[in-house]
């Protein structure tokens, strides 16, 4: 079997589409075409049929595109086997406020570890990790949600992050017995952008509520939304571990806000039924202990 033969044809596979295909693996589209004759050359059936303005696979296709999947996890692992300095690299896709408060530990350690592996840490919203994973942009994930039930990826609950509702300590609502979600409805919220995990849990409880909140601004970092709230621009809800040290230290106060639908966890996901590499073996283990400890 030819490595790049089948890289090729697990990817047009994948997209059901050469002229897709070969932009996704940087040929040219008669590049692809020609290996997937070659393919079918070699193993005497057609691999793919016309279908609308697409492709699909034939029956023949189909199996060879499970046998497809276990040679190209076969070499890799035996790549990283034979020799440590071809160990690769891990790729970690995470959302911002993970991979400032809680991740940089994790990747010291993993870094003594596995010494001879690349550890990329890469920031981006939910959705995008998950199809990160899914497409193989990133061999794990880890961001907060209330769960993931996709069936193409083992998930692991870590921990529960708790959410907290921060403004300054001047902030009219700060000596408040209790903040209820009417509340948003007159004070200004500074809010992460839309696809972030915590903003639409609490848009679904103010919609839930009736309450049409009044945002101050809407932003992407988690570091700017802190400094909009620290200028009395309004309140925000953050992960406990993004503010920590501005709680600590006076210039934020905790509101009183407690919403039990406000429930988040951290997940952990990596592709099922794929072969995990002994870095990514060693992340888990991490992060279970951590998990496990916390």
């Amino acid at each position: 079997m030819d490595e790049t033969l089948m890289r090729t044809f697990r990817e047009t596979a994948r997209l059901l589409h050469i002229t897709r295909a070969a932009e996704a693996l940087g040929y040219a589209q008669s590049s692809v075409t020609a290996q997937i004759r070659k393919l079918e050359a070699e193993y005497g059936v057609p691999l793919f049929e016309r279908s609308g303005r697409g492709i699909r696979l034939t029956p023949g296709g189909r199996q060879l595109l499970a046998f497809a999947d276990r040679f190209l996890d076969l070499a890799e692992e035996s790549k990283q086997a034979v020799s440590a300095e071809s160990a690769g690299s891990l790729r970690i896709g995470t959302i911002e406020s993970m991979a400032a408060f809680v991740l940089p530990p994790y990747v010291r350690r993993m870094k003594e570890a596995f010494p001879q592996t690349e550890l990329l840490l890469q920031t981006s919203g939910e959705d995008e990790l998950l199809q990160g994973v899914l497409q193989g942009e990133y061999d794990a994930a880890l961001f907060l949600e209330r769960k993931c039930s996709d069936p193409d990826l083992v998930t692991i609950p870590l921990w529960e992050e708790p959410l907290v509702l921060v403004a300054r300590p001047d902030h009219p609502l700060a000596d408040a017995a209790e903040v209820v979600p009417g509340d948003f409805a007159g004070h200004a919220w500074v809010a992460p952008e839309r696809s972030c995990a915590y903003r639409g849990a609490l848009a679904g409880l103010l919609a839930d509520c009736g309450v049409r909140p009044q945002i101050s601004c809407e932003l992407g970092s988690v570091e700017a939304i802190k400094r909009c709230v620290l200028h009395g621009l309004g309140m925000a809800l953050l992960p406990r571990c993004a503010v920590e040290a501005e709680l600590a230290g006076g210039q934020l106060r905790a509101l009183p806000f407690s919403q039990p639908e406000l429930r988040l966890y951290v997940l952990l996901v990596y592709p099922a039924g794929r072969w995990v590499s002994r870095a990514l073996e060693g992340f888990i283990a991490m992060m279970r202990e951590s998990a496990a400890t916390s």
